[in-house]
């Protein structure tokens, strides 16, 4: 990988980590045990735009860094790895579509139905980490607002990928 590319994904990765950080931590809603953000709607974009590590590393480390700085350092760990993890499948669609042509787009097909699966690795991971840091009537209370959150985001996700690929983003920045 060349020196320009690596300062691209690296500026690339902080660039969303930021955003992650912002639309979560201060863009939100209190709920019964933290609050309710749009920030997995950047985890998505990351997810959508950056290479898989680079992905990985911006929601892990946005998400994280997000739970800091609202004053919910106990979510920090667990939201580290939910939010790796909601890349995840984006990043193995990317991986079985990498000939296609659909890679070109921010909104496709297959990115669209990667929406099921994110959606229930944050209402999964977030339900084992409620039930492990409070209890199973906790997690169960939570499940509601992390699907508007999951829900919320997705849209969020889709008018700002259909605005960004509109203008070519992808194309622009991988030129």
């Amino acid at each position: 990988m060349e020196t320009k590319t690596k300062t691209l994904l690296a500026a690339l990765t902080a660039m969303f980590a930021a955003l992650i950080i912002v639309t979560t931590a201060y863009l939100k809603i209190p709920a019964p045990l933290g609050y309710v953000h749009i920030g997995d709607s950047m985890v998505y974009l990351a997810a959508s735009i950056l290479p898989g590590p680079f992905g990985f590393i911006a929601a892990a480390l946005g998400g994280a860094l997000a739970d800091l700085l609202a004053g919910y350092p106990q979510w920090a760990f667990p939201t580290a790895i939910i939010k790796a993890l909601n890349v995840l499948p984006f990043f193995l669609i990317k991986f079985a579509i990498k000939d296609s042509g659909k890679l070109n787009k921010i909104i496709n097909l297959p990115t669209l139905i990667m929406l099921i699966p994110t959606t229930l690795v944050t209402l999964g991971g977030y339900f084992i980490a409620n039930t492990l840091l409070y209890d199973f009537g906790a997690a169960t209370a939570e499940l509601l607002p992390n699907f508007f959150q999951a829900t919320a985001s997705a849209v969020i996700f889709i008018i700002l990928g259909f605005s960004l690929d509109s203008i070519g983003f992808k194309e622009k920045i991988y030129k």
